[in-house]
């Protein structure tokens, strides 16, 4: 969207958008073109090649792109892009994002509607919310799995995250947004219907994500009867929350020693 105006921190790797009045209207994820691997799927299917120019800070240097915005083309063009006034991040009746055809779709704000869409629910997930899988069923082919995945929590859309199979072969440079595991068993306990292939992949190669929220205080988020289409067991829960509370800690110990 030519309107929109992109900031970058160190490394280029989380990048906000912003709108002509300065409202955050986006967000790219960009990687470098020759640190990115996936077993999944070829880059060029997902992703869009960016080329920024040398900066004081960064070299020149070729980046595989995906966005996320938070308004349409069509309100953009109005005129009618989000106002600061309103306060709320969604303004537009969603997320919108590219499609398997490279697209634009909306992710939409409500649960009701999203529940109408090629989105099919997973599992609810405490602090972070219910799953929504892009046409994510036992027949899914792993060549076509969407990168994006919606959250709810109490009927109306809180965040949208990003997932791959696959690594980065160096850290990114500044801040590391990025929950990087290897456990096939946390994939089906937040996305139990799913394509074996997925939980094949799982086993072998580790997963990429990021959790984008549009609200305060997602770590409050309680799952309720309902929010989940296949509750994972006790003890696969117990086992989920070690796994995220042993990540915490390693956070905090790599903040600790590198700031």
């Amino acid at each position: 969207m030519e309107e929109l105006r992109l900031y970058c921190s160190t490394g280029r790797t989380l990048c906000p958008l912003y709108d002509p009045t300065g409202f955050v209207s986006g967000i790219q994820l960009a990687f470098p073109v020759d640190e990115l691997v996936s077993p999944s799927f070829r880059p060029e299917q997902r992703f869009v090649k960016w080329n920024p120019p040398a900066s004081d800070t960064e070299p020149a240097r070729e980046y595989w792109s995906i966005t996320q915005y938070f308004v349409s083309e069509e309100s953009l063009k109005a005129g009618a892009g989000p106002q600061v006034e309103n306060g709320a991040t969604l303004q537009d009746g969603g997320v919108f994002v590219n499609d398997l055809d490279g697209q634009l779709m909306r992710i939409p704000s409500t649960e009701a509607e999203l529940n109408t869409t090629l989105f099919k629910k997973q599992n609810c997930i405490p602090n972070m919310g219910t799953h929504y899988y892009y046409n994510m069923t036992k027949e899914t082919s792993c060549d076509n799995l969407l990168p994006w995945f919606a959250l709810t929590n109490k009927g109306y859309l809180v965040g949208v995250g990003f997932q791959m199979i696959g690594k980065l072969t160096k850290p990114p440079q500044g801040r590391d947004w990025f929950e990087v595991f290897n456990s096939s068993e946390i994939v089906e306990m937040t996305i139990p219907i799913a394509p074996e292939c997925l939980y094949r992949l799982t086993e072998t190669y580790p997963v990429l994500s990021l959790h984008i929220y549009y609200i305060d205080n997602p770590w409050t988020i309680k799952c309720r009867d309902g929010d989940s289409a296949k509750p994972a067991g006790v003890v696969n829960r117990l086992l989920l929350n070690g796994e995220r509370y042993m990540s915490v800690l390693w956070d905090m110990t790599k903040n600790t020693f590198t700031g």
